[in-house]
């Protein structure tokens, strides 16, 4: 067995960051159950709002995002009938994910406290807005407010001088974030449920996640570091950004100034002085004198007196880290990325009338970030229609018979499709260049 593979993972989540912890699941090969309400995710309805011109019926890139490789059910769990369903579900499965809020888990019977007793091997997992204590554990939390804005995170990427303005942090970039947290913490409780036979509690948060990936900026913010920053007073002119003469800018990274700077100032045919002056060749000298201000206005002059192209054959020569700060039309067009299946062609209908696709062709999605040898690129199965799978689940899953399934579907206890046959790109599998299985 590979990976996950006979894993089963019951989904109870909602919009980006929970979704996309049980994606990360099943594509190590972990049985992913979908439970929505039949009404559906709310994410299903999110498209526009992350700038999307149009979502036809079946295609839905927005939504596939954090519903890649699962299966589909709608359950009543509010109703005694499905509550049932839900509970026969978890007794076969080995991990719980939810991204409900404490008051309806416990509404709905289905808290940790509760599930503990009644299966103790189950791994119970739960993504927050917020962290399980003080004044804001029950309040409603997104990636925008409890990610980006409240960790500091929006507020630290402009830059401090006369053009500082606040932005908005890139949809769902604290969603992708947590839902990788969540996932790290699900497979440690699952190791230790393997081997103790008792499952375990995990929780994240997008706070927490937040404040996990400013670790430096609150570290040094103790010592009188300033933040948001200002490029021009970088107080380690080889780990900031810079522009080429013809206008492309740049980031280098040598955090070890005292180490590399002559590397770069040759590479740069700085002057001398730069690496061989003791006020200037070393980051103790210039956190005392503030001369970091003069070495970065060099450098900038010097990086200027070169076309970007020939920067990079500089560089590269020198091995000296670097990249052009690409936009995502940059990234979209990136041999890099494509190669190591980071981004991945899937076919899909022409998602609106700005589209850059035409009918029936390809488009770009993402991929996890890491890799399993045992399974290689992750094969993708898109998402589908509420309660798709609804019968297949209750009967190969939970047990129940077809004439079982029909009265649940009658009393409303739980949902099955029944809208058209879905387009054969839906159901087929995509596969990366280095996928195991085909």
């Amino acid at each position: 067995m590979a990976g996950l593979e006979g894993v089963i993972v019951v989904d109870l989540t909602q919009y980006a960051a929970g979704p996309a912890a049980s994606r990360l699941l099943g594509e190590m090969g972990a049985t992913v159950i979908k439970v929505e309400p039949f009404t559906g995710d709310e994410q299903r309805t999110q498209g526009m709002a992350w700038g999307m011109n149009y979502k036809s019926e079946f295609d839905d890139v927005a939504y596939d995002c954090g519903s890649f490789n699962k299966e589909w059910t709608a359950i009543d769990c509010k109703s005694p009938e499905g509550k049932e369903v839900m509970m026969r579900l978890l007794d076969k499965a080995d991990i719980f994910v939810t991204s409900l809020r404490d008051g309806a888990l416990e509404r709905l019977g289905l808290d940790y406290e509760t599930l503990r007793k009644q299966f103790p091997k189950l791994v119970w997992a739960q993504n927050r807005g917020y962290g399980m204590f003080g004044p804001l554990k029950d309040a409603k939390g997104f990636d925008a407010t409890s990610f980006a804005a409240r960790s500091g995170f929006v507020a630290s990427i402009p830059q401090n001088n006369e053009h500082y303005e606040p932005g908005n942090s890139p949809i769902a970039f604290g969603d992708w974030n947590t839902g990788c947290a969540l996932a790290a913490g699900i497979l440690g409780a699952y190791a230790g449920a393997l081997r103790t036979g008792q499952g375990d509690k995990v929780t994240t948060s997008l706070y927490h996640t937040g404040t996990w990936g400013m670790t430096c900026s609150i570290i040094t913010a103790q010592q009188g570091d300033q933040h948001p920053k200002d490029r021009a007073k970088a107080k380690c002119p080889t780990n900031n950004s810079y522009p080429s003469k013809d206008g492309i800018w740049f980031l280098m990274c040598f955090g070890n100034y005292n180490k590399y700077c002559q590397l770069v100032f040759e590479t740069l045919e700085m002057d001398p002085k730069y690496y061989t002056d003791p006020e200037l060749n070393n980051l103790e000298a210039l956190a005392n004198n503030g001369r970091y201000v003069e070495v970065v206005a060099a450098m900038q002059e010097a990086t200027q007196k070169f076309d970007f192209d020939e920067l990079e054959r500089r560089f590269r020569e020198a091995d000296i880290p670097f990249e052009k700060i690409q936009t995502v039309a940059d990234v979209l067009q990136d041999e890099e990325a494509f190669a190591n299946d980071q981004l991945r062609k899937i076919k899909y209908v022409k998602q609106g009338p700005t589209s850059q696709f035409t009918d029936d062709d390809e488009y770009i999605v993402t991929t996890p970030p890491f890799r399993l040898d045992s399974i290689g690129d992750p094969v993708l199965y898109r998402s589908r229609p509420i309660g798709y799978d609804t019968r297949k689940i209750l009967k190969n899953i939970a047990g129940y018979t077809d004439a079982e399934v029909d009265k649940l579907a009658a009393d409303g206890a739980v949902m099955e499709y029944d809208g058209d046959p879905l387009p054969p790109e839906v159901l087929e599998p995509s596969y990366g260049p280095n996928s195991k299985k085909k």
